[in-house]
């Protein structure tokens, strides 16, 4: 008989539990959300980029975030024939800054660039034999 009252008083128990458990929910009307949330996740700036050569032609350009996990690639693209690169780049919603990796011939350059008003705007020189 104590095993029977047992069993039925832990059947009692794990029922009333999941009862509980299975009936949690909210409307979306009844959420409420502090004003300063932003709901984006991603945002467009516009990129004008100007890579100073000696020859003065194409150079490579690489955008990334910076973040705990180090550096995550975000677009790859290529200067026109003046080392020149005006366009729109969408980026994390949070990021307040970008590192742009530059390639021309074998010389490379890392810089961090600050995005201020959805935009951001740098000169880069290379000068023969030495990084500026």
């Amino acid at each position: 008989m104590k095993t029977i009252l047992k069993f039925l008083r832990a059947g009692s128990v794990a029922l009333a539990v999941s009862l509980n458990a299975a009936h949690v929910s909210a409307a979306m009307t009844d959420l409420n959300v502090d004003d300063s949330f932003k709901y984006t996740t991603l945002k467009t700036i516009s990129v004008d980029i100007q890579v100073n050569t000696p020859d003065v032609e194409k150079a490579g350009l690489s955008f990334y975030s910076d973040g705990k996990k180090g550096l995550r690639l975000l677009s790859n693209v290529l200067t026109d024939d003046a080392g020149h690169y005006q366009g729109q780049l969408s980026v994390p919603a949070y990021l307040k800054s970008l590192v742009i990796k530059t390639r021309w011939l074998n010389e490379f350059k890392k810089i961090r660039v600050n995005i201020k008003n959805k935009a951001i705007t740098t000169t880069i020189i290379y000068k023969l034999g030495r990084k500026t």
